[in-house]
């Protein structure tokens, strides 16, 4: 049988942007997968989209985590990793999506290479309706190779740490080896990072192993203004993790002490 792979879906008070993400993860052409739902939410909206799902054929892939409060997107997120079962991880934030052989061709690599710990790709950017954007702005989206491309994890992380950029995606993008997070998802050095809570963990993770880098697009960001990273404190909740990155530079070597 093949390895467990956990979809993970940490979600709040967006059940149409939810439905569609769950859907998505439903469709994997990977026959086996979990999928590990973890909802904030202050209603039953979301409930009631899972409890639907899971009378369907398939629905036994699916569990469900109703929180007796909001505890926040990091522990919600840190949350769905300890309940998973899989050895391979690949989060779905609640209002992206995936496409249907995402999973499949990425743990192609991971069978095949077992010094990778993360494989991402290229994603793609959509509106509130699902409609394919050009954003301007989001330069990242630009292909980092002109072929699927094996890299070493230091030579990631150097890139990543020295162009104050994410080029390997937010958490719907990746997915990774289990064993190789040797911190709590969003914790680097010990200390928890708020803002680039993603990067924390790739750059834990390519410490450990190589990176793969696809060209096709394997899943799509949705952007619009209710975004945590479009909120009008992010830029000063980002100021927050300097520091913690910068001590990890040092400590790799990545950057001189002065």
């Amino acid at each position: 049988m093949k390895p467990l792979v956990s979809i993970l879906i940490p979600t709040y008070n967006r059940p149409d942007y939810f439905k569609q993400a769950l859907k998505s993860a439903l469709k994997q052409t990977y026959s086996h997968i979990e999928i590990v739902i973890c909802d904030n939410s202050d209603n039953d909206l979301t409930q009631k989209i899972v409890e639907k799902y899971q009378s369907k054929p398939n629905g036994s892939t699916i569990r469900y985590i109703k929180n007796s409060k909001n505890i926040g997107p990091i522990a919600n997120q840190q949350q769905c990793l300890e309940l998973a079962k899989g050895e391979f991880i690949n989060y779905l934030m609640d209002d992206d999506l995936f496409h249907p052989e995402k999973i499949e061709k990425m743990m192609d690599y991971m069978l095949k290479y077992k010094d990778v710990t993360l494989v991402t790709s290229q994603r793609r950017v959509i509106d509130e309706a699902g409609n394919q954007l050009y954003v301007p702005s989001l330069w990242t989206f630009k292909r980092l190779y002109d072929k699927d491309t094996i890299v070493d994890g230091r030579v990631l992380s150097k890139k990543l740490l020295r162009d104050k950029t994410n080029y390997l995606g937010e958490p719907t993008t990746v997915l990774f080896r289990r064993k190789a997070l040797k911190e709590p998802f969003g914790m680097l050095m010990g200390k928890q990072v708020y803002f680039a809570v993603d990067m924390a963990s790739w750059l834990n993770l390519l410490s450990e192993g190589k990176g793969v880098y696809m060209i096709q697009p394997l899943s799509y960001l949705r952007y619009h203004s209710k975004q945590l990273s479009q909120h009008k404190e992010a830029k000063k909740i980002a100021k927050m993790d300097k520091e913690t990155f910068v001590r990890f530079a040092k400590k790799q070597g990545y950057m001189k002490e002065k």
